[in-house]
């Protein structure tokens, strides 16, 4: 395993970080096409942690918003803790998503966060994200400031933002966090000019999500409905391509490869619900990096229409 520094932090991830969203609770395209396959059994997703920690993954992604997946996480890690870095995430909206005044922000961050640490069995953890934050949550609030109060109380190695689009990760530079986890994929890569320079040239650190698209950049494009036709068509034309290559790779090789290409990018987050897929990304991470040439043949292959990215709008279930 290959292993990167996040942004100016003292933070070493390896190129490859496992997402646990799935393993708490139902989520993705499954077999069918439905979004929402189910996780798999406790012991299994306990497995599958231990076995990516025995290959060199280091860095492992949650959120109080996942399911159960912080307490298979912290059942995971016992034992193992001081050898992984963990990031979990809070949120500070009320029920109706609009930003809490500061005194009840705090509250609730700072129960979120207290939460996460008993269900992850640990006094702190490395990084410390707000959850989807909007661009008026970070430019209207002090949603920043309480993480910073976080990180001063020894609770958070570092901190950060999850976000969408091109102004709220801009938004959370500028009020000098240590790192972003942003979506990018080989289909969206708005970001590659619109931020990933701005971040470098912060030092902040780039996490990558959505590597494979909520499953599109796999298999599972073939059982997406016909209104989404012209999205499987953009996956399969991934697949055809990745075919070419020498050797040849599966469209979910290629995609992570692509992600890995760019060394804006400190590490990609997959989400795995068995040993067969956590190989697959094992493998592909281990796999020599591409060249340009490579890299420009897939950066041709972007999708420009934008409601075909959100996976919000794809109309499923």
């Amino acid at each position: 395993m290959r292993y990167r520094q996040l942004g100016n932090t003292d933070l070493r991830v390896s190129e490859l970080s496992l997402g646990t969203v799935a393993l708490g609770m139902p989520y993705g395209l499954d077999a069918g096409g439905a979004n929402g396959a189910a996780p798999p059994p406790d012991s299994e997703s306990v497995a599958l942690i231990h076995h990516a920690i025995d290959q060199g993954v280091n860095f492992f992604d949650t959120a109080r918003a996942y399911g159960r997946s912080e307490e298979l996480l912290g059942k995971a890690l016992r034992g193992r803790r001081q050898s992984v870095l963990v990031a979990t995430k809070v949120s500070c909206l009320g029920e109706d998503g609009a930003a809490l005044p500061r005194l009840d922000m705090a509250e609730q961050m700072t129960r979120s966060l207290h939460t996460s640490l008993r269900l992850l069995r640990t006094d702190y953890v490395d990084l410390l994200l707000l959850h989807s934050a909007s661009p008026e949550l970070l430019e209207n609030s002090d949603a920043v400031a309480l993480l910073k109060d976080f990180q001063a109380q020894g609770k958070a190695r570092a901190i950060g933002a999850s976000t969408y689009g091109i102004a709220a990760p801009r938004s959370a530079i500028a009020q000098k966090i240590d790192a972003l986890q942003v979506a990018y994929n080989i289909l969206d890569q708005r970001l590659a000019t619109a931020l990933f320079p701005y971040a470098e040239a912060a030092g902040t650190g780039i996490i990558v999500r959505s590597v494979f698209l909520k499953g599109v950049l796999s298999p599972r494009a073939d059982y997406l409905p016909k209104h989404l036709a012209a999205l499987q068509d953009h996956s399969r034309a991934v697949q055809q391509a990745a075919a070419t290559l020498s050797p040849p790779r599966t469209r979910e090789a290629a995609a992570l490869q692509f992600v890995l290409a760019h060394q804006s990018i400190a590490t990609a987050l997959v989400g795995v619900r068995d040993f067969a897929e956590l190989k697959t990304s094992l493998e592909a991470a281990r796999a020599p990096r591409w060249n340009d040439a490579i890299a420009e043949r897939f950066r041709r292959l972007r999708c420009d229409q934008t409601d075909l990215l959100d996976p919000s709008a794809w109309g499923l279930p």
